[in-house]
C-alpha cells in the first residue's frame, strides 16, 4: 500500500504553472467526472485559487482546486442546505481517472489542498468524499438536497 501511493506526486500550484496540455488534461478529467457542467469548469478553472494536482509518471491522474469566493453560489447553497454560512472559498472539482481510483489519491489531493488558509466549504454526494472532508477538518452541516442527477448533496465546511 505504502509503496503504492508513493508512485503519486500531489502538489499544490497555480494556473499559470500549467501548460496548456495539463490545463486540457485537469479540464478533462473534471468534467469527466460526471458532478460539473463541464462549460462552467472550462470558465472558472483559470480562477482557481490554488489547483492541486496528482501525477503518475508525469501524467495528471488526479486534480481539485479551491474555488474563489462566490457569493450568489454559496447563497444558494445555504438556502439548499437550510444552513447559513459566510461565502468563503471552495474546495472543489476532485476528480481521479478511473484507473486510479481505490488508491487513496483524491484524499492526498484533498489534504494538499486543505492546507489552504481560512474557512472553506465543499458539497459532495460521493461517500468516499465524505470520509475524506471528514479526515481533513471539514463537518457535515444542515441537511440534503438532491442534485441534478437525482444523488443527494451534502455541506460540508471547514472552519
Amino acid at each position: 500500500m505504502k509503496e503504492e501511493a508513493d508512485e503519486y506526486v500531489v502538489k499544490a500550484c497555480a494556473f499559470c504553472d500549467l501548460g496548456e496540455a495539463d490545463r486540457t488534461r485537469c479540464l478533462r478529467l473534471i468534467g469527466g467526472g460526471g458532478a460539473v457542467d463541464i462549460e462552467t469548469a472550462t470558465r472558472d478553472f483559470p480562477l482557481s485559487l490554488v489547483i492541486g494536482i496528482a501525477r503518475k509518471d508525469r501524467e495528471i491522474v488526479g486534480v481539485g482546486v479551491i474555488k474563489p469566493v462566490r457569493k450568489p453560489y454559496a447563497a444558494r447553497t445555504a438556502v439548499k442546505a437550510k444552513y447559513p454560512f459566510e461565502a468563503v472559498p471552495e474546495l472543489g472539482y476532485v476528480v481521479v481517472d478511473q484507473n486510479h481510483r481505490g488508491k487513496h489519491v483524491s484524499s492526498r489531493i484533498a489534504k494538499v489542498l486543505s492546507e489552504y488558509p481560512g474557512p472553506l466549504f465543499a458539497t459532495t454526494s460521493a461517500d468516499a468524499m465524505k470520509s475524506t472532508l471528514k479526515h481533513v477538518g471539514f463537518e457535515q452541516h444542515g441537511g440534503e438536497w438532491e442534485g441534478k442527477r437525482g444523488d443527494m448533496i451534502s455541506l460540508w465546511i471547514r472552519s
